[in-house]
């Protein structure tokens, strides 16, 4: 007799804890009730989604040869996150990119070197180069001369208008110069 009381006392208990006291609770106040809410309203968005690469060979009139290997950096992204209407949390990771490039004269190389935000700040603007990403290096073939080559670059900030742009001037001799040739410095 005594089983029968605590099979029924049991089932009882069972039949309590069928969860009605949530049918009528939107799915926002449970995920609230159970500290999961930011977890969920969190988007992660990658650009570029996969790892990119461009690889570009170029032999010019001057008899320089030059060597492009532009990828995206998987560690060290730049990071924005906004807030939606709604509350959703919407976090953008922009990937770095970097150029290592490979200049040849006469199949003899005179110049290599991997072209990264690094190289162009010397501890100056420093929240630029915190937030800016590499956007592109190009070979500009209006400035090439008889005994150097020209590569110009760009770095921007995410989702403003702020960027820099810069010539890489590289001579036969292996000697480089770099030079900042415009910015812009919004705010807004």
């Amino acid at each position: 007799m005594s089983r029968l009381y605590i099979l029924i006392i049991l089932v009882i208990s069972f039949i309590g804890c069928d969860g009605k006291y949530r049918a009528h609770r939107s799915n926002e106040d449970v995920l609230r009730e159970a500290n999961l809410l930011e977890s969920f309203s969190e988007q992660l968005k990658y650009i570029p989604e996969q790892p990119t690469e461009i690889v570009t060979d170029t032999l010019l009139s001057n008899g320089l040869n030059i060597k492009i290997n532009y990828y995206s950096v998987e560690n060290d992204p730049v990071s924005i996150t906004k807030k939606s209407k709604n509350g959703t949390l919407t976090s953008t990771y922009h990937k770095n990119f970097e150029a290592q490039f490979h200049v040849h004269k006469n199949n003899k190389v005179i110049r290599e070197a991997v072209i990264k935000k690094e190289l162009f700040h010397k501890n100056e603007d420093h929240p630029f180069w915190q937030n800016a990403i590499m956007q592109f290096v190009w070979v500009d073939y209006s400035t090439m001369t008889e005994h150097s080559i020209q590569l110009n670059t760009s770095f921007h900030i995410p989702s403003t208008h702020n960027f820099k742009d810069f010539t890489i001037t590289i001579f036969d001799t292996g000697e480089m110069k770099i030079k900042e040739i415009s910015s812009i410095n919004n705010k807004a």
